[in-house]
């Protein structure tokens, strides 16, 4: 009998304070909304410490949070959300934490994408930034499964920021800028018929058609945020 007088207390109080909230987020719905919240997951190992809790269990805690802010961020009609959870300076950590964190995370993504979670009952559709490359290979493959999982939602987006730097970022964006402005300088026109490059003069184009601009790399940035 206690057990369900608890069950019903809960679903009061649950109710309650969505009502709570969404006459919350109608005040707020009257100034301008952003259409973009980015928000970074610092401070949890220090959260887990000052509250004694295991390891994992403070990451499992600021998991819940993010869920929460999700809904937050859905209901107050934020289309893009991006989360930096892991960055490559991680790391460096302890390795039993690296892989404590890895299973962790491969777990969390997991749960994301069933069919009951809030992702799909809300349409969010799922991105991994950053080099996946770098994550071991169930989470690569996690995250993978994710993006394709979610891919017809269309609600909102949530872009998940996982192995970058800036420094990471701002390589691979030029080195991937140079391949594909190389294959550009070597397409047929460019090329004579010994095989020799032409340039810019003698195939008749602008020479700054050759040149590697700010828009090219940005394309190629493992974590943007446009």
């Amino acid at each position: 009998m206690e057990g369900v007088n608890g069950k019903a207390s809960g679903h009061l109080f649950e109710n309650i304070s969505s009502f709570v909230r969404q006459c919350i987020f109608t005040v707020l719905n009257v100034g301008p909304v952003p259409s973009h919240i980015a928000f970074v997951m610092d401070g949890i190992r220090r959260y887990s410490k000052k509250q004694n809790l295991l390891d994992g269990d403070g990451h499992r805690a600021g998991f819940s949070v993010l869920i929460n802010m999700l809904r937050y961020c859905y209901e107050l009609g934020v289309k893009y959300i991006t989360v930096y959870a892991f960055s490559i300076d991680n790391f460096k950590r302890r390795p039993e934490e690296v892989v404590s964190l890895m299973k962790l995370m491969q777990d969390k993504i997991d749960e994301l994408t069933k069919e009951e979670s809030i992702v799909n009952r809300l349409g969010i559709r799922i991105y991994f930034k950053g080099n996946l490359k770098l994550l071991s290979d169930p989470v690569r493959l996690a995250a993978e499964r994710a993006m394709v999982k979610t891919a017809g939602n269309s609600r909102a987006v949530l872009s998940i920021c996982v192995a970058y730097t800036s420094t990471d970022g701002i390589v691979h964006a030029v080195q991937e800028s140079c391949e594909e402005k190389w294959d550009e300088i070597r397409k047929p026109d460019s090329i004579d018929a010994e095989g020799n490059f032409i340039g810019p003069k003698e195939n008749g184009k602008d020479k700054d058609e050759h040149l590697i601009g700010v828009t090219n790399v940005d394309r190629h940035v493992h974590v943007s945020l446009s």
